[in-house]
């Protein structure tokens, strides 16, 4: 029988990397900043130049209802059961941000009052009663918060291929 994978240091290679993770979508595992200390990386390493704040994306939205962007801001919240989402305020407003494709993480504690920069889209979600229970479960809300939930909600929302905190 004839071998047609072949036998050779590429094929090593590839099956390390599978059993290594490496590629691997879902990693939380930060990435320090390089220049500047006390930056860490989850996702992509994005430039933190060219940053807007809530007012910046409102205005951004106002034409496409969708924008890429580099948005700034300070952490009031993180899913404290897999830091699978981030409530960011900038101004007036509070962001709701989720990590594309949930391929990656923040911390779930110890964010909170950081600084952080965040890159990718901004839109507005209408949260269902569900979803906003669901995500009010995941911050470690009351029950009796959880059950007074009653209406949907939109919100200023992001989907982030990108997220810089800064210490």
């Amino acid at each position: 029988m004839m071998n047609v994978l072949g036998n050779g240091p590429f094929w090593a290679a590839v099956a390390i990397g599978i059993v290594t993770g490496l590629g691997c979508a879902g990693s939380s595992a930060p990435i320090e900043g390089g220049a500047e200390s006390g930056q860490m990386f989850y996702g992509s390493v994005i430039d933190l130049d060219e940053t807007v704040d809530a007012q910046g994306l409102r205005s951004a939205l106002e034409n496409e209802g969708r924008a890429a962007v580099r948005f700034e801001g300070e952490i009031t919240a993180t899913c404290a059961k897999k830091g699978c989402w981030m409530d960011v305020a900038s101004g007036e407003d509070t962001v709701f941000v989720r990590f594309l494709d949930y391929g990656f993480f923040v911390p779930t504690e110890g964010a909170e009052g950081k600084r952080t920069v965040v890159e990718g889209e901004a839109f507005f979600d209408t949260l269902t009663v569900d979803m906003l229970r669901h995500y009010a479960e995941d911050a470690g809300e009351s029950e009796a918060y959880i059950a007074s939930i009653s209406e949907p909600e939109l919100q200023l929302a992001f989907t982030a291929t990108g997220v810089m905190i800064e210490d």
